[in-house]
């Protein structure tokens, strides 16, 4: 029997026009879905103050106010699965992104193929690095194995170990994006779909960049901390990669990433296919896209 998950769609009480958007998104895809109604970085709820100790202090705070809410709302939708108030496994949606019209029918293929295990399946996540395919989905779509998960919360699927892992209680100074990249540190089993069923940021104002009053100097340091982050957890991604790929073949994927690394990124997609060519026709880890 084929299961559905639950939906829910993040979305901030002022944007009205986001909402419609999403709900008209939702039915044509044929999910019944939830409206969350998005945290307020500068009003935290307590029980999320925890998460959040330099929250409005604009010296030692890492997170602008938007990417604070962001979080948050993150956050409280992993509580509500916890809690059994939303069932797992859920969708969760943030309401700028577009959905295909036979996403249910990929969602169903989606669980099936799912080991017991699963935490996180990203579903907005194009990536411009090698991934090593485990199951054909539907159409073009396969589950995969990411060798660098790429960014975007805007549409996933989250198991009810999953929201458990996340809800860790520990402060949070990176994006919500850029943490759940940290598949090594939460001890979340994370998958990917490729290609990405769901397109992103469709919209050309974000709502979190309009909630935050920073000029470039405060935003190039925030860049560079998240980089020095993943920069000092270099050998555990490493060892995470090891697990999920094999020796050989993480040796083979960080090779092609640091060669596509110097190819210019609206390039990179033709230049992996074209590894991925090259190393299946000659007999080596074929299964890389």
């Amino acid at each position: 029997m084929n299961q559905t998950p639950s939906c829910t769609f993040i979305n901030l009480d002022r944007d009205g026009e986001r909402r419609a958007h999403m709900e008209r998104q939702c039915a044509q895809a044929g999910l019944r879905f939830e409206r969350f109604s998005a945290a307020n970085g500068a009003d935290l709820p307590e029980i999320l103050r925890p998460y959040f100790p330099f929250a409005g202090d604009g010296e030692r705070s890492v997170l602008s106010r938007g990417e604070i809410g962001c979080y948050a709302s993150h956050l409280s939708l992993c509580q509500l699965i916890v809690a059994d108030a939303i069932a797992a496994p859920a969708l969760i949606l943030e309401d700028d992104v577009e959905l295909p019209q036979d996403f249910v029918a990929l969602l169903h293929a989606l669980i099936a193929a799912l080991p017991a295990d699963w935490d996180i399946v990203r579903l907005s996540n194009d990536t411009k690095h090698v991934a090593k395919p485990t199951q054909a989905l539907t159409g073009q779509h396969s589950l995969v194995r990411y060798s660098n998960i790429p960014g975007s919360t805007g549409a996933s699927l989250l198991s009810r170990s999953g929201a458990e892992k996340f809800l860790r209680a520990e402060p949070r100074a990176l994006p919500v994006d850029q943490d759940l990249r940290r598949a090594w540190h939460w001890n979340m089993n994370t998958f990917g779909v490729l290609p990405a069923p769901v397109r992103r940021d469709i919209f050309d104002v974000s709502t979190i960049d309009a909630m935050t009053n920073e000029d470039w100097r405060e935003k190039g340091w925030r860049i560079a901390h998240i980089r020095r982050q993943r920069g000092l957890e270099t050998f555990r991604r490493h060892g995470l990669g090891i697990r999920e790929f094999g020796l050989a073949a993480w040796v083979s994927a960080e090779a092609i990433n640091s060669i596509s690394a110097l190819v210019p990124k609206r390039r990179r997609p033709a230049f992996l296919a074209g590894a991925g060519t090259w190393l299946s026709k000659h007999g080596r880890h074929p299964n890389f896209l």
